[in-house]
């Protein structure tokens, strides 16, 4: 495949999956418009909860299983007989740790309500999310069958039927029941991402004539965990950082500022999801496949980082710019403290869309313990800063943590790629990452002096960004009128030559 085939490989899975993202987005900032009004920033902060309880135990019990899966039938993908038995091992591992997790959770559902919101009210939800847990592990089996055999369609399918099945659910019980609906609203993305997983995992070839006896399911299951439980620390990590987040700013500054916190993360990790699926979704499978040729893989992950950094710049510059009017629009003028935490994320998430595919090569190469390191640093200085720093910086430390963790996460991360796999960033990549942080840099230095001249500013890099995408398609030889009004545009004004 040669670099034009691979950019427009790399170019359709973004586009399918970032197109899903962008449904989902839409459709998710309607329901958390809704959440806001309905039930103001205690009810979001409380979902916040949930949501964290339900990743940091979905991870815990997964054992990493799901990142192995994806790698074991990508690497598989030609040998059908393998790939049935790690489908099956997955799939029953899933339904045992699954039944596992309900047991555990429910039988401490009184000291997990105590340890979350100080009281033990909650015992009921917090046992709603040990069956979600479960619900979750059994759909996260389906999609890395999906994701192995790069199923993108199906994948951007259960995204977009998902988001607007659990939003009509999830609003629905809320409005029927109030806050006490939050655990339904929280419980219904798993449950129907796991049908649709089902009905769409049924379409691919048949496993039941696979038999697999407890001696031949041991060896599978056995190379799986041992790989798998690194990456399910750094997973456990990460939800713990959330998590510990979380009940940081609810001892020091009350559940209220928990739901600013959850407010701008949420609109954070939302907008950033359409590039970061497309990572998960298509690249990994893609390098995983090719990890053992350097020059096809430095190629790929170069590749990646162009189209990631050219295709987020207009979002990043966007979000960067109306952030006042972005979080107003989507929660209410209550949120205001959440503005200088959202524009302090968007720093992290471009640094972050830098460093993603990078860590994808330790994926791929099965370097499970320094994977670990590396989201250990992160997950480190993240607390270190927001426990040393909220007293001195308030809510907003949390912004400011998520953006020099990721500098420093950024940094290392390359030295070791360097060294592990000689990986080096091409002129182009380099051009971007500089064009993207100086830009992004002045915009915030802006934000704190002149909104107005910032928001300006913003729409000329938007702008940029917008004819960077016309010059790019028209490199690959893919044609689209909208951008190619905009290139017109830009170009008849000479507003960048």
């Amino acid at each position: 495949m040669n670099d034009q085939n691979s950019k427009k490989q790399i170019l359709k899975s973004s586009s399918i999956i970032g197109g899903a993202s962008v449904i989902t987005i839409i459709i998710g900032l309607i329901k958390v418009k809704a959440l806001a009004v309905l039930l103001g920033p205690t009810g979001v902060g409380l979902m916040g909860m949930l949501l964290s309880l339900l990743g940091l135990a979905s991870t815990v019990f997964s054992l990493g299983l799901g990142t192995i899966g994806v790698r074991e039938v990508a690497i598989n993908r030609d040998n059908p007989e393998k790939i049935n038995q790690v489908r099956k091992a997955l799939f029953l591992a899933n339904i045992i740790l699954g039944l596992f997790a309900v047991i555990v959770i429910t039988l401490n559902r009184k000291f997990l309500s105590n340890w979350l919101f100080d009281n033990t009210e909650q015992q009921w939800a917090v046992c709603f999310i040990g069956i979600a847990v479960f619900v979750s592990l059994i759909g996260g089996a389906q999609g890395a069958v999906l994701q192995g055999f790069r199923k993108i369609n199906e994948q951007a399918k259960i995204k977009i039927i998902g988001a607007i099945l659990s939003t009509i659910i999830g609003l629905g019980l809320i409005g029927w029941l109030g806050e006490e609906g939050i655990t339904g609203f929280v419980i219904s993305v798993p449950i129907i991402g796991c049908l649709l997983g089902f009905y769409y995992t049924r379409q691919l070839p048949n496993i039941r004539s696979v038999k697999l006896s407890w001696s031949q399911l041991w060896p599978l299951w056995k190379s799986m965990v041992t790989l798998g439980f690194v990456y399910m620390l750094s997973g456990v990590m990460g939800e713990s950082t959330k998590l510990l987040t979380r009940e940081i700013l609810n001892q020091e500054l009350g559940l209220i500022s928990v739901g600013y916190f959850q407010a701008a993360w949420s609109i954070s990790m939302t907008y950033i999801g359409f590039v970061l699926g497309a990572m998960a979704t298509d690249y990994y499978p893609r390098l995983t496949e090719t990890i053992n040729n350097k020059k096809k893989a430095n190629e790929l992950i170069n590749q990646q980082t162009e189209i990631a950094l050219t295709f987020s710049a207009p979002i990043l510059f966007a979000m960067l710019s109306f952030s006042p009017i972005v979080i107003h629009l989507l929660y209410s003028k209550d949120f205001t403290p959440a503005i200088e935490i959202l524009r302090w994320q968007i720093m992290g998430d471009i640094l972050k869309i830098i460093a993603w595919p990078l860590g994808f090569i330790v994926l791929s190469l099965g370097k499970g313990k320094v994977f670990f390191l590396l989201e250990m640093i992160w997950n480190m200085f993240y607390l270190v800063f927001v426990y040393f720093g909220i007293h001195q910086f308030d809510i907003q430390i949390t912004g400011y943590a998520f953006a020099f963790s990721y500098f420093i996460y950024l940094m290392v991360t390359y030295l070791t790629v360097l060294k592990l796999f000689n990986f080096k960033w091409d002129d182009r990549s380099k051009y971007l990452i500089s064009i993207i942080i100086i830009n992004a840099c002045i915009l915030l230095f802006l934000s704190y002096f002149n909104i107005w001249l910032c928001m300006i500013i913003g729409l000329i890099s938007i702008t940029y960004s917008l004819y960077n995408i016309v010059s790019t398609l028209d490199n690959m030889g893919v044609k689209n009128k909208a951008f190619e009004r905009i290139s017109i545009l830009v170009k008849e004004y000479r507003f960048f030559r």
